[in-house]
């Protein structure tokens, strides 16, 4: 079985919202480094 990877965008005060977020390549890097 292969390695699955999830995350998930939370702030400090518990909101979650993927549109918040800015996904440059630097953010991309990371989770293919990861």
């Amino acid at each position: 079985m292969g390695l699955l990877t999830f995350g998930l965008n939370v702030t400090l005060d518990g909101c979650i919202d993927h549109t918040q977020g800015i996904a440059d390549d630097e953010l991309h890097d990371y989770w293919r480094q990861l």
